[in-house]
């Protein structure tokens, strides 16, 4: 943009001079101020600004001269971008596209009331804090005067330079601001120049000088979310206090900036609808219905277009949430659970080989010799097997009289003692440690089982950000089960007490706030993989005088150390996990096995119930034949 007016410094267009002179100070007190103020706040470019076209023939020779010389040095010696531009050329040429000069510095050569006049136009749709300025006063101007009816910004950098009443060719340089534009300018010292002594600026930051809002009542918008934003009412439902986190540090910030705070209570956060309205906390601002949002907000791109972030508070994970699985069902795995599959095929083929092995032997044995106890040992497989398997269980085996067999014997008995060792150990850990297994663990998992309801915060960055996602699995949980919930929890608090009372019920909720809520509800939670990590910061509104002092105090608090410990106040279980402890056996624990032996039982009696059923059945036919054969 400077650039195509950059041939314009050649007509030199200024102020119409009703005082006879366009210029109030000596050349050289333009050059070196003009220098010292770009190089003391690094600006890009330098537009001299004057109220009436046609400077050739309102300004005399010697100080068209003055204006050659000037834009010679600052252009020429100091490689600075340097224009000069009536206002009314400035409006139209560069309008309201100012914005993409980056970082200007605006001067004012004189105070003559055409010029202030021409300022409190442009006051109107410039944005005043915008560019730097420097203004050039005469001792008898008054700055209260001056600036009536034109609004300089708390946070806009105007520095005006007038004679030292004092002391001859040195110059006094002032900075003025209002708090708001209802209340009255405030000046204070920038610096000073002399001819000797150079420029001589401030030793502290812009927001170290300007530390105190002198008592200006701002409006916070907050929003009932415990754990970190608590609203108290009195029996009138006025608010009569805020807690949480989010609550101590608006009075800290209050006490930082000497100032009132008002609240104003949301129900929700701000949902940019369909129309591009602004719903909640968000639209508040949108309307400068508040000052600042006193809450966490996710900083989201759409919301960084409707308003602005302070510094960021902290950073955290999003995860989604489900109840932990239920440990009081029935184990019907537990006595199998302690070995893997391969390891109950590796014991039974040991059994099997081993019996088999014994079984080899003895026949191998009987074919060269023959042992009267042969008749007494088992001598079928199925026989040797279950006297094997026996073995495996901690009972007795019948000794044999066989070298071989008894060597065979030797490495049953040592295997089934570290085999029964070790599935101790494993089944006593099996049912006196609690353990659970997820039924899924990532997003996908969730959309795979489809049993599951799912829910985020209503009118929430956490909503916004699953409408615009770009992943695939989190856009189909979106359309699929999302969109379904109509009546989404209002804040974490209320999703979580869903997810322990309803059945297969997921809600996504920082896990910080979810640690802090755990010991608030009547389940235990487990949450999923990540999803994303979030910035966490408070907001205002675009362009907000306030942003500045908000940030320089939360820096301050973080660099204190204050901010950190107001965390760890605020949030004592922030990611803490919940230690394991020893936990009796309960009776549950044992019904497979009782279940078992009852079962064993039955089916024993059954079988002995039959064999006696069966025995009496031969005895008696075997007595028939006999009587039969004697008649």
């Amino acid at each position: 943009m400077l650039s195509t007016l950059l041939p314009l410094t050649l007509i030199f267009i200024g102020i119409q001079i009703t005082q006879g002179q366009l210029l109030i100070r000596p050349t050289y007190v333009y050059q070196n101020l003009i220098r010292n103020m770009h190089d003391f706040f690094n600006n890009t470019c330098i537009i001299l600004l004057h109220d009436t076209p046609n400077v050739m023939e309102n300004t005399s020779l010697d100080e068209t001269k003055q204006l050659f010389s000037l834009q010679r040095y600052l252009s020429g010696t100091l490689h600075i971008r340097t224009v000069f531009m009536d206002f009314q050329m400035f409006k139209t040429r560069v309008g309201k596209s100012y914005y993409h000069i980056k970082r200007p510095l605006f001067v004012l050569l004189n105070d003559y009331n055409d010029t202030r006049d021409q300022l409190a136009y442009v006051s109107t749709w410039l944005a005043m804090e915008y560019p730097t300025w420097l203004l050039f006063f005469r001792k008898e101007t008054q700055i209260e005067v001056f600036f009536h009816n034109i609004y300089v910004p708390f946070d806009c950098q105007v520095m005006i330079t007038r004679d030292n009443e004092n002391e001859t060719d040195e110059e006094e340089i002032l900075e003025v601001y209002q708090i708001d534009a209802q209340s009255k300018i405030r000046i204070m010292n920038f610096g000073s120049w002399d001819n000797i002594n150079g420029f001589k600026g401030p030793t502290l930051s812009l927001y170290q000088r300007r530390n105190n809002l002198y008592g200006h009542n701002l409006r916070v918008v907050m929003a009932h979310d415990p754990p970190v934003s608590l609203i108290h009412h009195n029996e009138r439902n006025e608010i009569i206090e805020v807690s949480g986190f989010f609550g101590e540090l608006m009075k800290l910030l209050q006490e930082g900036m000497n100032c009132t705070l008002t609240y104003i209570e949301t129900d929700s956060w701000g949902l940019n609808l369909l129309n591009g309205t602004w719903t909640g906390a968000v639209g508040m601002l949108i309307k400068n219905e508040a000052d600042i949002a006193g809450m966490e907000l996710m900083m989201t791109s759409d919301r960084l277009d409707a308003i602005d972030f302070t510094t960021p508070v902290y950073s955290t994970k999003c995860r989604t949430f489900i109840k932990r699985p239920d440990l009081t069902s029935i184990k019907w795995q537990a006595y199998t659970s302690p070995f893997g599959a391969n390891i109950w095929y590796l014991i039974g083929f040991i059994i099997l080989l081993s019996s088999g092995l014994i079984m080899i032997i003895k026949i191998v044995v009987k074919t060269i010799s023959y042992y009267e106890d042969f008749e007494h040992s088992p001598s079928t497989l199925s026989e040797i097997m279950f006297y094997v398997f026996g073995a495996f269980c901690n009972q007795g085996m019948q000794q044999s009289l066989l070298d071989p067999v008894r060597m065979v014997q030797f490495v049953i008995h040592l295997t089934a003692v570290v085999v029964l060792a070790a599935y101790s150990a494993a089944l006593i850990s099996f049912l006196a440690i609690k353990t659970f297994v997820m039924p899924f663990t990532t997003m996908e998992g969730l959309l795979k089982d489809g049993t599951y309801r799912f829910a985020v915060v209503q009118e929430s960055a956490d909503y916004t950000f699953f409408q615009n996602t770009s992943d695939k699995v989190l856009r189909v949980l979106f359309d699929n089960i999302l969109t379904k919930e109509t009546d989404l929890p209002i804040n974490y608090l209320d999703g979580l007490h869903r997810v322990c009372k309803e059945d297969k019920y997921a809600f996504m909720a920082m896990d910080n706030i979810a640690a802090e809520l755990q010991q608030k509800l009547t389940c235990s939670v487990e949450s999923l993989d990540t999803i994303t990590q979030t910035t966490i910061a408070m907001a205002v509104p675009n362009r907000s005088p306030y942003d500045g002092i908000i940030n320089s105090n939360i820096l301050m608090l973080r660099d204190s150390g204050i901010l950190q410990r107001l965390l760890n106040t605020e949030w004592s279980n922030q990611f803490k996990k919940p230690k394991s402890k020893w936990t009796s056996v309960e009776l549950y624990d044992m019904v497979p096995l009782l279940i078992f032996m009852f079962c064993g039982s039955v089916v024993s009696s059954f079988l002995l119930s039959l064999e006696h059923i069966i025995h009496r059945k031969v005895v008696n036919n075997k007595t028939l034949r006999i009587i039969q054969k004697k008649s």
